[in-house]
C-alpha cells in the first residue's frame, strides 16, 4: 500500500488500550470502523526483549499484562481486514518485525525507538511504507535518520510524524508548525502528526497545516482504567468528530479566490439597500438629496445610484418608504440646462 498525498490518512491507535483483554480489542475496532477511520494500529512485543526485569516492577506487570501472543495479533488482523480498515501495529523486537512482515503492509517505528537504527534496519529490509514517530527529537537528530534510511537504498515512502512524547503535550508545547517545517525540509517523505494531547482540536490543525497522517490514541471510555492512555485517547464520539471535520476540511477551506457565493445570493436582495422616499413628495416634486431614505431590500435602485433619482421630476405622489421606479422619474430639463 501507499499513503496518498491527496487524502489525510487517519490512525486509531488502539495501543495497548486492550489491556491484554482480545475481548476489548475486538470491541474497539469496531468502534473505530464506526467512526470513520483509515486503520487501527495495536502494539506488538516480547517483555523480555522490550524492557529489563531489574527496572520498575510495576511497569514489567502491566506490559506482560498487556502483552498479545503472536495468535492474538493474527486474528485482530484478519478481523481488521474483514471490516476494511488497515492493520498494522509496532514492534518493539526484532522478532515482533518479522513475524508482522507476514500480516502487515505498513510498518510503524515508536518515539522510543527512533534512535534503535537496528530495529529500523530489519524494518527496512521488508521494503513496505515506513512511518516513524519524531518525538525526543530536533532536526539534526530526524536529518540523521533520514540519511540512514536513504544510504539503505530503501526505495519506498518514508513518513515522518511530528510527535512530542509527553502525556498529555502541555498545549504551548505542541508546536504543530513543526509539520510545515518537516514539509518543506524533506518534500520527499510523507508527513503527518502523532498526538498526545487530551483533545482532538490539534489533530484537526495538523491536518489543516498538511499533515498527510493523523495518528490519534482511541479507547471505549476515558475512564476505562487507570491506565495512562485512556485520559489522552479520543473515545468514540470524539473519533467520529475528529474524521469528520478533517474529511470536510477540503470543502471547508475552499478556493483561493474571493466571490460571491451561491448560498448569498438570496441574501444580495435581503440584506443590500434601495432607495425609496423619505417622505412624502408631491407629483411634479424634483428630487432633492434629503427626499431619499436607504432601506433594505434591495429593489430597481440600490444605494449607488443616486445620480439616476435625485434632480429628476417625479410624475406622481409618493408615500413615504415608497420605492422609486424608472417610470416615474422624468428629467429635469431645468435642472439639466442651468447645470
Amino acid at each position: 500500500m501507499r499513503i496518498k498525498k491527496n487524502k489525510v490518512f487517519i490512525v486509531a491507535e488502539i495501543g495497548n488500550n486492550h489491556e491484554g483483554n482480545l475481548s476489548n480489542a475486538f470491541k474497539l475496532i469496531d468502534k473505530a470502523k464506526e467512526t470513520g477511520v483509515d486503520a487501527v494500529k495495536f502494539q506488538t512485543y516480547d517483555v523480555k526483549k522490550y524492557y529489563s526485569s531489574n527496572t520498575d516492577k510495576k511497569r514489567i506487570k502491566r506490559l506482560v499484562k498487556f502483552q498479545l501472543s503472536y495468535s492474538s495479533i493474527i486474528k485482530l488482523s484478519k478481523y481488521a481486514k474483514k471490516l476494511g480498515l488497515v492493520f498494522f501495529s509496532t514492534p518493539f523486537d526484532e522478532e515482533s518485525a518479522v513475524f508482522l512482515n507476514k500480516i502487515q503492509n505498513i510498518f510503524k517505528i515508536s518515539s522510543g525507538d527512533n534512535d534503535f537504527y537496528n530495529l529500523i534496519e530489519k524494518v527496512l529490509i521488508f521494503n513496505k511504507p515506513i512511518i516513524i514517530s519524531t518525538g525526543m527529537m530536533d532536526f539534526k537528530e530526524v536529518k540523521k535518520l533520514y540519511h540512514f534510511i536513504k544510504r539503505k537504498k530503501f526505495k519506498n515512502q518514508i513518513c515522518l510524524l511530528h510527535c512530542v512524547s509527553s502525556y498529555p503535550v502541555p498545549i504551548n508545547q505542541l508546536n504543530l508548525n513543526s509539520i510545515s517545517f518537516l514539509k518543506e525540509k524533506l518534500p520527499d517523505c510523507i508527513i503527518g502528526y502523532s498526538d498526545h494531547s487530551d483533545s482532538i482540536e490539534s489533530c484537526i490543525l495538523a491536518a489543516h497545516l498538511g499533515a498527510n497522517i493523523i495518528e490519534k490514541h482511541f479507547t471505549l471510555d476515558k475512564n476505562f482504567s487507570s491506565f495512562r492512555d485512556h485520559k489522552l485517547s479520543a473515545n468514540p464520539a470524539e473519533m467520529k468528530r475528529l474524521v469528520e471535520t478533517i474529511r470536510n476540511l477540503k470543502t471547508i477551506l475552499g478556493k483561493k479566490q474571493k466571490k460571491i457565493q451561491k448560498s448569498e445570493k438570496d441574501a444580495l436582495t435581503a440584506s443590500r439597500r434601495s432607495i425609496v422616499a423619505n417622505k412624502i413628495l408631491k407629483k411634479n416634486a424634483i428630487v432633492r438629496p434629503n427626499d431619499i431614505l436607504y432601506v433594505r431590500p434591495r429593489t430597481m435602485f440600490s444605494i449607488f445610484d443616486e445620480k439616476k433619482i435625485i434632480g429628476k421630476k417625479i410624475n406622481k405622489t409618493m408615500k413615504y418608504g415608497e420605492q422609486f421606479k424608472i417610470k416615474n422619474l422624468i428629467k429635469n430639463d431645468y435642472c439639466s440646462n442651468s447645470s
